[in-house]
């Protein structure tokens, strides 16, 4: 097992790995040829880390730009995947089955550090799908879940009366772990300990898609009485780093991603924080070489005492997004908007403006005109989660700007939430 090689074993594979990626790159892939070519490269140049930093840095515009040219031409069983946008520009990518199967492993392999096996029972507190599904549909899936041992909580749906059920079916389904939205659970958490209820037994709680602080893992550890075990991923590559049994930092997903964490175009020192930036080494479809994914987070030289030989990184710092509240109490998490613009391949860019309880202002810059009947799905969609009261108005722009720190908030939220 890769995890469990030492920090020099582990790298020369990564980097035997990458010199794979790059040659086939070069070799069949249309916009890396004209890279390759443009910057006076071959991929036998590229000798260390310093030399493959002489390639370009690319990310969601470059890829919305040069879709088909990124295609590799001797592949021809693409898999199409769409991500949520969740700094506001949803973007459409291409993979392939075999860097499916490296994803999964990595998360099962993240997941077994939380004590999960394959099998064991697990409460999702999650995002469902978008949109009306049919009958046969919504039965494939519940058979896929009840086969999986998997019970699914709708995160998109947090009231009182909501959690008060999802309590209580939770207790009654026994479920050895929770795998949840990070900011969706603090809130469960924290109504339980207010309610004063008692923990039913659990192993282990796994967190995603959304950050949260020491603090808020403490309220959910008291709730729940068991360990909290964060990770970070992005739709484009899964997860990409998780915390290990010593909860320590972050493991990267080394055997599977090439990541660098870099300030000022070079490799960030123990513990400064820059740009995030992914090199998958199994997609050999559409492959992402140095790909900024918008996050930002704190590098790490640290050998963890775990043993394993993975590279950590301390903290994430990106992806936080503010929480909705509507007229009837129940908080939504920033992310469904995120997860509803997934299916809208018109919208190049958004923004969500929440200035009181009764009223959404959603900021759209069009990639191509938004018909009038799909523009009612999406208003249909939001009030669905938000309310039927909830009055949800739309501004077309030519551009959002960026906030003065130099971010994009998604989700601009002035009504503070009260449990």
């Amino acid at each position: 097992m890769t995890q469990w090689l030492s920090r020099d074993e582990l790298l020369e594979f990564q980097w035997n790995e990458l010199k794979k990626l790059l040659k086939h790159a070069y070799e069949n892939v249309p916009f890396y040829t004209e890279i390759f070519r443009e910057y006076g490269l071959m991929p036998e140049d590229i000798k260390d880390p310093n030399d493959f930093r002489k390639l370009p840095v690319i990310d969601r515009a470059t890829i919305r730009a040069n879709y088909d040219r990124m295609i590799a031409k001797n592949i021809p069983d693409i898999l199409n995947k769409s991500t949520g946008g969740s700094t506001g520009e949803p973007l459409h990518f291409g993979y392939t089955r075999d860097s499916y199967e490296w994803r999964n492993a990595a998360k099962m392999r993240g997941y077994s550090w939380a004590g999960y096996k394959e099998g064991d029972r697990v409460a999702l507190l999650w995002g469902v799908p978008v949109g009306k599904t049919s009958r046969l549909s919504a039965l494939k899936s519940d058979i896929h879940h009840r086969l999986q041992n998997m019970k699914y909580f709708n995160i998109f749906d947090l009231s009182p009366r909501t959690m008060d059920l999802y309590f209580r079916s939770m207790r009654d389904y026994k479920p050895k772990h929770i795998i949840s939205y990070g900011l969706g659970m603090y809130y469960f958490a924290k109504y339980i300990n207010e309610m004063g209820w008692s923990a039913f037994p659990i192993e282990s709680i796994i967190l995603g898609a959304e950050k949260v602080n020491k603090n808020q893992v403490n309220i959910i550890e008291s709730a729940f009485n068991c360990p909290v075990f964060n990770t970070y991923g992005c739709r484009e590559f899964m997860l990409i780093a998780t915390q290990c049994e010593q909860r320590n930092g972050l493991h990267i997903s080394a055997d599977n991603l090439f990541v660098e964490i870099l300030k000022d175009d070079r490799s960030d020192k123990h513990g400064e924080i820059g740009e995030v930036v992914v090199t998958d080494l199994h997609n050999y479809g559409m492959p992402f070489i140095r790909y900024r994914n918008g996050d930002l987070a704190v590098n790490s030289e640290s050998q963890c005492s775990c043993g394993r030989g993975l590279p950590l990184i301390s903290d994430v710092e990106g992806r936080v997004t503010d929480m909705i509240v509507t007229t009837d109490g129940k908080i939504v998490t920033g992310l469904f908007f995120p997860h509803l613009m997934k299916e809208f391949k018109e919208v190049e860019h958004f923004q969500a403006i929440q200035e009181s309880k009764e009223k959404i202002l959603l900021r759209i810059v069009q990639k191509t005109r938004i018909s009038n009947v799909r523009l009612e799905f999406m208003k249909n969609e939001i009030q669905k989660v938000c309310g039927k009261t909830m009055q949800v108005d739309f501004e077309f722009v030519d551009d959002i700007p960026l906030t003065s720190s130099g971010k994009n908030r998604i989700i601009i939220s002035k009504i503070p939430v009260d449990l």
